[in-house]
């Protein structure tokens, strides 16, 4: 009998605006990607969601201000309909309400014109992040609009914003304590026009960008952030470890960062290296925690990693899930990579970028507080082995433990 390899299909492209003569411009210049890209164009809202009636799509391009059913109700209905397509705005000018609608239902904004170079580059990327991984499964991203926070962080962030002084400082100081919140920060700030043509790691420029009404806008209107569910079968205590693991890793990375010019990815990758635990917890959250248990309960002495058992029991780990969100969210490739990294051997002396800083801080501070995903008991970590610099940093963030446990 004769084996026949499936041809995995052409992604499938839905352009949608209410001007013909704008679809056909686009038409225009994307028909070099035909051999690509399966592409359709829809007149109008309706029309759009008659096509994908007839065949979903992996990512949906529409304009903003269209009659009748305008570009944020029709990617509401996309995100509520078909949650696994990417939902990208293409549009001129909006309004700030407007743009708070766009911030939360689409993965990118881009405004018009858009050069058929950035255009190509934002699908390309949102398809590729669609893709399944080695194992064959997919990890879920397209339809996580929020991670979990610990209870507190609504309470302090809505403190902050309330306060007559409120700034982008002091937002911004609250935020980078919740990886959660830093995540959807600057997701929301990489996916808008704010950052034409760079990516922003920095949660305080973040925060700046956005505008403190913005920000107090996206809280109070829009969810964003979602306090931690205790009836979903994981424990808060968890989450609070897992948050002082990574704002710990942070601080870490931004000491061996000092005066380099990736201080600001190496802090923002230490405190968003665990955030594919926070993605697992709310799309896996049966499964994550079975992972949890059993990895909990294994002979310390296996040496057993938390990626290993989450890909036995889901199909990947919280290290595919946490790198694939970010990506898709348009995160910097530096800060993505130190996420993907995270859990790697550290050569002695190696820090010298963000991937490193990420690794070694990830090791000193579960040897200090305790694992999170690496090995249960004693973590092998050789002072000895370390570069001057590097240690002398580690020593000094030590004595700084020591003296907030007295």
């Amino acid at each position: 009998m004769t084996e026949v390899n499936a041809v995995a299909p052409r992604p499938h492209i839905l352009f949608v605006d209410d001007e013909p003569r704008i679809l056909g411009g686009l038409r225009r210049m994307l028909r070099t990607h035909r051999d690509r890209w399966d592409m359709s164009f829809a007149e109008g809202g309706e029309a759009a969601l008659a096509a994908l009636r007839d065949r979903p799509c992996d990512v949906i391009v529409s304009d903003y201000r269209m009659p009748g059913m305008n570009g944020a109700q029709l990617l509401e209905r996309v995100r509520l309909e078909y949650p696994g397509t990417a939902r990208v705005i293409l549009s001129g000018q909006t309004n700030e309400d407007n743009l708070l609608s766009i911030m939360v239902l689409a993965h990118e904004f881009l405004t018009k014109p858009s050069s058929p170079e950035q255009l190509v580059a934002t699908v390309e990327r949102l398809i590729d992040v669609r893709a399944p991984t080695g194992t064959g499964a997919r990890p879920d991203r397209a339809d996580v609009q929020s991670l979990p926070s610990p209870p507190h962080t609504l309470v302090e962030l809505i403190e902050a914003l309330d306060s007559d002084e409120a700034s982008a400082y002091s937002i911004g100081t609250v935020i980078e304590r919740d990886p959660a919140a830093t995540a959807k920060v600057l997701q929301l700030v990489n996916s808008s026009a704010y950052t034409v043509g760079r990516k922003i790691s920095d949660v305080g420029q973040a925060t700046a960008l956005l505008g403190v009404p913005t920000v107090r806008g996206l809280v109070l209107m829009h969810d964003l952030i979602r306090t931690f569910d205790v009836s979903g079968g994981l424990p808060v205590e968890w989450l609070e470890a897992l948050t002082l693991h990574s704002v710990e890793t942070s601080r870490l990375c931004r000491m061996f960062a000092d005066g380099t010019d990736w201080e600001s990815n190496a802090f923002t990758a230490g405190l968003l290296h665990e955030v594919g635990q926070l993605v697992l917890a709310s799309m896996r959250p049966r499964e994550f925690a079975e992972s949890l248990e059993s990895w909990r309960a294994a002979d310390p002495a296996d040496a057993a990693f938390l990626c290993v058992t989450e890909s036995s029991v889901i199909g990947f780990s919280h290290i595919d899930a946490g790198a694939d969100l970010l990506r898709f969210w348009g995160l910097p490739d530096p800060v993505i990579e130190a996420v993907a990294g995270h859990a790697v051997t550290v050569p002695p002396g190696a820090v010298s970028d963000a991937s490193t800083a990420v690794a070694l801080a990830h090791v000193v501070v579960e040897a200090e507080l305790g694992p999170v995903c690496g090995p249960l008991g004693p973590t092998p970590l050789d002072d000895d082995q370390l570069a001057g610099r590097d240690l002398e940093v580690i020593t000094r963030w030590r004595r700084e433990q020591a003296r907030q446990r007295r």
